[in-house]
């Protein structure tokens, strides 16, 4: 029966390694952990001595981060790549603080609304605020405060209006907060990316001027593309900042309309149960006779 062949012992330098015994003998050119028996620790995944896998992996580990094409791309852009990309971090921060604080708000649980209309149609003041008291929306609290206003004559619905909205501003600015660094980024960023790339085209064209006329067209492309590498991360860090700014006024300016209808409700609630008698309760009639 044949002997097992080494692997180590492939190529002809290898095998001036290996003893008579069959056991490999120390050297120095070996970089691989030895066993108890003399012979090298051999991975079996790989095939190589441990050391070196070691070595080949925490080197690996050790520059996985640096790396990065993304950051290795903020780096070659300079200064200006290294603003974008806190720009950019900062403004992703800000969407998902807003987020939670939508969700937390209740801002995308609205349909308690036709509930509210329902009873306050119906004469029933009680069930309509035990709906808005189990809701955590902005417009809940509104109208579930504006239920203990009394709103029998002209006088006190006006002044139950005026301070309702008062208090809808309040929450619409509360709402609103951040919105102002978001459509910041949404506008800077792609400037600064030009910028960048004017900066860097000044740069290629004065290397240009004192090559003379010995001009490496590789220098020239090269800085050129670098230059231009700015703008690009500029629109990349622009356009998600520009959606979620729209997204996010899309969602205030919902909660608007929401509080708006809830605040019309509530002020001609009296007026709402007397139209629902007749047949004619409609909150479009009640906010345009309200203006």
């Amino acid at each position: 029966m044949p002997e097992p062949v080494n692997p180590l012992a492939a190529s002809g330098g290898a095998q001036s390694l290996i003893p008579s015994d069959g056991a490999t003998a120390p050297d120095a050119s070996a970089t691989g952990t030895l066993s108890a028996d003399g012979t090298i620790m051999v991975d079996p995944d790989t095939g190589l001595p441990m050391d070196t896998v070691a070595m080949t992996q925490t080197s690996s580990f050790g520059d996985a981060f640096g790396g990065l094409p993304v950051l290795e791309q903020v780096d070659r852009a300079g200064i200006v790549g290294w603003v974008l990309a806190a720009m950019a971090l900062i403004g992703l921060i800000l969407f998902f603080y807003k987020l939670v604080g939508f969700l937390r708000r209740g801002v995308f649980a609205d349909g308690f609304v036709k509930d509210v209309e329902r009873h306050l149609s119906a004469g029933n003041e009680a069930k309509a605020a035990d709906v808005m008291s189990r809701r955590r929306h902005p417009a809940a609290r509104i109208g579930l405060s504006g239920m203990s206003l009394s709103v029998t004559s002209a006088d006190q619905r006006e002044a139950a209006s005026d301070l309702i909205a008062a208090r809808a501003r309040k929450e619409i600015d509360g709402l609103n907060g951040g919105l102002r660094i978001m459509s910041a980024i949404a506008v800077l960023s792609p400037l600064l990316g030009l910028l960048g790339t004017v900066m860097g085209m000044i740069e290629a064209f004065q290397k240009m001027e004192g090559a003379g006329s010995r001009i490496d067209p590789s220098v020239l492309s090269g800085g050129i593309w670098l230059a231009l590498l700015t703008t690009a991360i500029g629109l990349v860090v622009a356009i998600p900042a520009t959606a979620f700014h729209m997204w996010m006024q899309g969602v205030i300016s919902r909660a608007a309309a929401v509080m708006e209808d809830v605040c019309t409700m509530v002020v001609n609630r009296v007026e709402l149960s007397h139209r629902a008698d007749l047949g004619a309760s409609n909150v479009a009639e009640l906010r345009h006779a309200a203006e």
